[in-house]
């Protein structure tokens, strides 16, 4: 019998020649592969060598993957991975054994799932990383949002068009325009506390369990719009808009590192038409609006979009440019040239950018705020003392006097220092930076008789500020697992005073969040307009009973013997977005 035909057995040396180049070229992959990871490895070798602190164990097969499975086992499934990292910086001695202190920096051998990172937990270098030595920014963090607000953004551009673009959106961020807002922030608000004390009983009993995250969601989504395009999606009484479902779908499922663990969802391409149509229903709903802010940039009106107030400072670059032969007020530097279409889309991709990172990382801290609260009955009976100090007694009066006298919200010290609190324990971002052959982060070491210096290698590193780790390091605050408002009321030389740029849940230096005096603003309007008529908090009975759960169940996970730790979702929201029930406040 034949298999095949005379011209077939004329083309089968052909065949053979590419069968044989394709395992050649799959051999010297694997070659290429096996190589690079044995420089890997025995970079971390070398660096011990030379008196550089590496975690234990580390295996020359398997780097620090094994060290981190074991951690990662220690904590329910779905438990984000600041708690590993966290871990690691309360229990140091275990895994630097016969170190005098904790190092500086934790380098991690995560090759192939990950590339080598460098871990910053000590406040003064963070520091040096993105301000006195601005480092730029790390493709990571780059691609991070790339889904969302493409390449050009904020996050994405690095200097100088990083700091061009800062300075034109600085105005529509600062505390004078947020101030003009608010009316719209108190509308948002009270009608957010309308819906929670829609699902409270009037007999004052507890009512019905609901998700927090899913009210303080809608509600963040609401007033970024607002405020940045002057967009009135009205999420929170007819929502969700097809424009907060791409959104959050985004969010949830394309906010994600590019690593080894998400190559096969990299690879779909059903979860790329998916990313595509989110983005073009993004593009539909945003792109008349902001056409018509760039148009309404000279109007005359109290209240100035982020989008008009961008476009003014355009316009007065592009007069000045001209003025001063294309150059800008000092004379010297050029100003590009402004492409309409290119402009236009920046601020789409901007505005994209905003209403992601403008909406849920304030939701999430939102929720997590009534959920300390709950648990410490102390702070939140000083924090409705306060606002009951400082604005009538009568809660229902506060949004009158607030849209009177804007400025008395900067007025409540013991409230801002439950926000940071809040964000002390349950930091949501951090930043990754480039190293390089001659970027070394140094500590200076003193005794006695000598002072000497360590440097710190970054080339090849992903260099991460280890926020989350840092504001849980008894080393940097005592009593780090308890929530302490007070730290920050103390005066310096107190116990609990914070150490200096320890606390940075925005980041310092001339990247740093240019959203956080709107997050922060937004914090502080939640706490005034809710605490004094509500009680909130969480019912996981009624959350497991709905889940089909009993008695005779597994426990379900906790962290701290918590029910509610910071999970993988989206921005590590709180765990199944914090089930909760609200009873009315006697007044």
């Amino acid at each position: 019998m034949t298999f095949l035909t005379s011209g077939q057995w004329q083309a089968w040396p052909l065949v053979q020649a590419c069968i044989k180049a394709a395992f050649l070229l799959l051999g010297f992959k694997i070659g290429l592969f096996c190589f690079e990871g044995y420089q890997n490895r025995m970079k971390f070798r070398k660096m011990k060598e030379q008196g550089i602190p590496i975690a234990e164990p580390h295996s020359l097969v398997w780097g620090h993957l094994q060290m981190m499975v074991a951690i990662r086992a220690l904590f329910p499934k779905d438990a984000h991975n600041h708690h590993a990292q966290i871990y690691m910086v309360q229990n140091w001695p275990k895994f630097f054994p016969g170190a005098a202190a904790r190092p500086p920096v934790i380098y991690l051998d995560l090759w192939p799932v990950l590339e080598p990172f460098a871990f910053v937990v000590d406040p003064a270098m963070c520091q040096d990383l993105v301000q006195d030595r601005l480092r730029p920014r790390h493709p990571q963090i780059k691609h991070l949002i790339r889904y969302i607000s493409g390449a050009r953004n904020l996050t994405g551009w690095d200097q100088p068009v990083h700091t061009l673009w800062r300075s034109r959106l600085n105005p529509g961020f600062s505390a004078r325009n947020l101030q003009s807002h608010m009316p719209t922030f108190i509308e948002e608000v009270e009608t957010f506390v309308s819906l929670l004390k829609a699902k409270a009983p009037k007999d004052g009993s507890w009512g019905g369990m609901f998700q927090l995250l899913e009210l303080t969601t809608n509600m963040t989504f609401d007033i970024i719009c607002r405020v940045a395009m002057n967009l009135n999606t009205n999420e929170q009484r007819e929502g969700p808009t097809e424009l907060q479902n791409s959104m959050r779908t985004l969010v949830r499922r394309h906010v994600i590192f590019k690593n080894l663990g998400t190559l096969r969802l990299r690879l779909s391409p059903w979860w790329h038409l998916e990313a595509w149509r989110c983005s073009r229903t993004l593009r539909r709903a945003l792109v008349p609006r902001i056409q018509e802010q760039i148009g309404s940039g000279e109007q005359a009106t109290t209240q100035k979009t982020v989008v008009q107030l961008a476009t003014k400072e355009i316009n007065n670059e592009q007069g000045a440019s001209a003025a001063n032969g294309g150059c800008n007020n000092n004379k010297t530097t050029p100003l590009p040239q402004l492409d309409k279409e290119q402009y236009s889309e920046d601020v789409l991709n901007l505005m994209k950018q905003f209403l992601f990172a403008g909406h849920d990382t304030t939701s999430t801290t939102i929720t997590w705020a009534f959920h300390f609260l709950a648990k410490h009955p102390t702070a939140l009976a000083q924090l409705r003392t306060e606002h009951t100090t400082v604005f009538d007694p009568d809660p229902r009066a506060a949004s009158a006097t607030l849209a009177a006298s804007p400025a008395l919200l900067n007025a409540l010290p013991y409230t801002n220092a439950v926000i940071k609190e809040v964000l002390r324990l349950s930091p949501l971002a951090a930043t990754i930076r480039r190293g390089g052959p001659s970027f070394f982060l140094t500590t200076a070491h003193h005794s006695s008789d000598n002072k000497s210096t360590t440097h710190y290698p970054t080339d090849g590193f992903a260099i991460a500020t280890g926020t989350a780790a840092m504001h849980h390091d008894p080393a940097l605050w005592p009593r780090a697992n308890e929530f302490i408002p007070e730290r920050y009321l103390v005066p310096e030389g107190h116990e609990l005073y914070p150490v200096k740029y320890a606390w940075r849940p925005f980041e310092y230096g001339p990247m740093n969040c240019i959203g956080q005096d709107l997050a922060l603003m937004e914090l502080r309007l939640v706490l005034l307009l809710t605490v004094r008529e509500l009680d909130i908090e969480t019912d996981w009975d009624k959350w497991d009973a709905l889940q089909g759960r009993d008695d005779s169940d597994e426990k379900p996970p906790t962290i701290n013997g918590d029910r509610a730790y910071r999970t993988t979702n989206g921005l590590s929201y709180p765990t199944d977005e914090l089930p909760v029930h609200v009873r009315l406040r006697n007044q």
